[in-house]
């Protein structure tokens, strides 16, 4: 395997840069899968959608993170296992969701995959539009409140805080959809997300999610 997202941009404070082949280029999917996972690692899932062109659980990026997830098991790294293993959780709940939708629109979508890069806008602004669209749905599908006022870099704050408590409430064996927002009986509070406060700010409320993921580094159940 290559390097398997490698973070060399770490502990410089400079958020991480994702080289890419060109579009046209057979290996750029797998490129695009590592550096989402990268991503995922650095709590900057937002700049490598952005990079990429793909989301978080893209259809047609599983088989090769399902590569990635075995050569991660083989050489126990076990940090790229788990974002690997998310990935493809959340690749598989979009096309459940589609299938109980009536399934032809991610039938097709997985289809004509290949078409994505005829369509994609190749400039960069509108690549980081995508990408506060995409990152404003996760999070409301999240439960995050939203005022529709944030900036994109507020906006990937509150990504980065939801992802680094989910990946802590689930390498501690809870499930983020049992304790959703609005789950009714959660498996425990301390791995439910806080919920934002009225005429919370966005960087207040984001302290406060990572104020619980901290306190989670030390749940012992």
């Amino acid at each position: 395997m290559s390097r398997a997202f490698i973070n060399e941009d770490a502990g410089t404070g400079e958020a991480p840069r994702y080289p890419l082949p060109s579009r046209e280029d057979p290996s750029f999917d797998l490129a695009a899968a590592e550096a989402l996972l990268q991503g995922a690692d650095a709590g900057d899932t937002a700049s490598a959608e952005s990079a990429t062109g793909y989301y978080w659980g893209e259809p047609k990026l599983r088989p090769l993170v399902e590569r990635i997830l075995e050569e991660a098991r083989e050489d126990g790294n076990e940090r790229l296992e788990q974002l690997a293993e998310r990935f493809i959780r959340v690749s598989d709940r979009q096309v459940r969701s589609a299938q109980s939708q009536g399934g032809s629109g991610m039938d097709r979508d997985v289809r004509d995959s290949g078409e994505i890069d005829e369509v994609l806008n190749p400039h960069r602004g509108e690549e980081q539009t995508r990408a506060r669209e995409h990152t404003a749905d996760i999070l409301a599908r999240r439960g995050v409140l939203l005022s529709g006022d944030e900036s994109d870099e507020e906006l990937a704050d509150l990504w980065s805080a939801v992802d680094r408590f989910e990946s802590l409430v689930e390498a501690r064996g809870g499930d983020t959809m049992t304790n959703a927002p609005d789950s009714a009986e959660p498996d425990n509070p301390a791995f439910v997300l806080p919920e934002r406060k009225a005429r919370e700010s966005a960087g207040d409320y984001t302290r406060r999610i990572l104020e619980a993921a901290a306190a989670l580094t030390n749940f012992e159940g």
